[in-house]
């Protein structure tokens, strides 16, 4: 995976509020933006998921439907 981040993907922020001394305590963003984020960590806890499957034994649907209702209190 590339290091090198392209100006496209960093948050653009609209405004900073800081403290006293000036320091950055939050952000401001457009809520635009904020949309664009939530669709950027959406994306990477689906990749999460599938790194974490990766290894897993393939099933077929039939196996894990039989299993699944199997499982299933009614």
């Amino acid at each position: 995976m590339p290091t090198i981040q392209k100006q496209a993907d960093i948050v653009k922020v609209k405004q900073y509020v800081t403290d006293a001394k000036g320091h950055k305590k939050a952000a401001i963003l457009d809520m635009k933006e904020l949309e664009r984020v939530q669709e950027l960590l959406e994306d990477l806890a689906d990749l999460k998921a599938i790194e974490d499957r990766v290894c897993e034994k393939e099933e077929s649907y039939e196996s894990f439907s039989s299993k699944r209702k199997s499982s299933l209190h009614v």
